[in-house]
């Protein structure tokens, strides 16, 4: 049986303000999906990292790892940084499933967002 687990990865910031609202982002989205672990991790200036959570999912017996890249756009720690730490962690436990979400590039979404954020500030 797979058991899931899932981490929304994000960059980390110096401001400890900053790392207390991503989790408390992850924690509302965690909320929403009520039947599988969701935890934040940091991808640099921050803890608890990416290796963190993995262990703490793995030792809660998950054997398929979902990882959200919440990044904006694929610079160099999407295309190189995060493919590298996965690869060490496959090497760590293979016998767990690793998916990696694509980032927030080019998502339409984000995009219908910025309309409505845009929109909104039009004059009726």
């Amino acid at each position: 049986m797979t058991t899931l687990g899932m981490i929304v990865l994000g960059h980390g910031s110096r401001r400890s303000e900053v790392g207390t609202a991503f989790e408390a982002l992850v924690a509302r989205v965690g909320a929403s999906i009520a039947d599988y672990p969701v935890l934040p991790a940091f991808f640099s200036l921050g803890t608890p990292t990416l290796a963190d959570q993995v262990r703490q999912l793995v030792d809660k017996g998950c054997t398929r790892i979902v990882i959200l890249q919440y990044f904006l756009y694929n610079g160099i720690h999407i295309e190189k940084d995060i493919p590298a730490m996965i690869a060490a962690l496959r090497q760590e436990f293979p016998a767990v499933c690793f998916e990696l979400q694509p980032t927030l590039q080019d998502d339409p979404a984000l995009e219908r967002l910025l309309v409505d954020r845009l929109v909104s500030a039009c004059p009726s």
